[in-house]
């Protein structure tokens, strides 16, 4: 059984761009303070469904600028087994599995703290699956994750505390290798060939800090055909019954598909324009739309 270690709350705005930079800096009105709901970013849900604390835009270091994503420890929460307490983005339309660089720059505050881990997720199956994950074990060991059930292999890297590590992905359609500082310390397979839904920064709520700073996303070929300069339109949003969906001219419907916050598939629908969502509870929701021109649309919209 597969174990769902992700974060997928609440997908932004159409992304179509082939190269993207998160720096975290005000200009990209971010503002410090938790980094909930800033930007498309999310955070775990305590038991009463409310954001954990200290997953913040925070001032206190930056490999760059004055800002970068913090995810701490916070005291109210019990420590988990798993890393599975942090901050994650939704990315749509997904990123292109068979070619893709990504890279980043995490420092982390403390050895004997929290094992932090940072990647990416696809969906397969109405499952969350890891795409890649850096995992940096409290001991000082570095281990990648290396399989859709979340099994792990020694990267033969031994990281240091309170020092900044760029790491690097080159996705390829069978491998992929990592980098830290420019360095090849590992080649890997493909092993889910999914496309990138979303990044996630975790950790196990143990101890200590890390700190995420100029996240920076070139991707060459998009996941599906490129929708730049097209528009797709839902009214009434926030909507209560009946939602109307308007897709780019030219191009027809042949499914629309409607998940939950946590990636559940909740309705779908085939060729309709007009969509009745009375079953529907009171919340965010994500909708696809599947065109017969091999488009895939995403946008968030609210249930009153």
């Amino acid at each position: 059984m597969k174990k769902i270690y992700f974060i997928a709350l609440g997908f932004v705005s159409l992304f179509c761009a082939a190269q993207q930079t998160i720096s975290f800096e005000s200009s990209e009105n971010f503002t410090v303070g938790n980094v909930h709901n800033q930007n498309g970013w999310e955070v775990t849900l305590d038991a009463d469904n409310q954001p954990i604390q200290n997953q913040t835009i925070s001032n206190e270091f930056a490999s760059s600028g004055t800002q970068a994503l913090k995810i701490a420890v916070d005291e109210n929460e019990d420590f988990g087994w798993f890393p599975i307490f942090g901050a994650a983005k939704p990315l749509t339309p997904a990123l292109n599995y068979s070619n893709l660089n990504l890279e980043f720059d995490v420092y982390i505050s403390e050895l004997d703290g929290s094992t932090f881990e940072f990647g990416t997720y696809g969906i397969v199956a109405d499952e969350f699956v890891p795409v890649f994950v850096y995992s940096f074990n409290y001991t000082g060991n570095l281990e990648l994750v290396n399989s859709a059930d979340y099994d792990y292999e020694d990267a033969n890297f031994t990281w240091e505390a309170n020092k900044w590590y760029q790491l690097k992905v080159e996705i390829r359609e069978n491998n992929i290798k990592y980098y830290i500082d420019g360095n090849l310390v590992s080649t890997g397979t493909n092993f889910t060939k999914t496309n990138i839904e979303g990044l996630n920064f975790v950790h196990d709520n143990f101890g200590g800090a890390a700190y995420i700073d100029n996240i920076r996303i070139n991707n060459i070929n998009m996941a599906t055909q490129s929708v730049a300069n097209k528009k797709l339109a839902f009214y009434p949003n926030p909507v209560k019954d009946q939602l109307h969906v308007v897709i780019p001219q030219g191009e027809k419907i042949t499914a629309v598909e409607i998940y939950n916050p946590v990636g559940q598939k909740v309705l779908k629908f085939a060729d309709q324009k007009e969509l009745s969502l009375n079953s529907l509870k009171a919340g965010i929701y994500i909708v696809k739309v599947l065109t017969d021109h091999n488009s895939v649309y995403s946008a968030k919209i609210i249930k009153e």
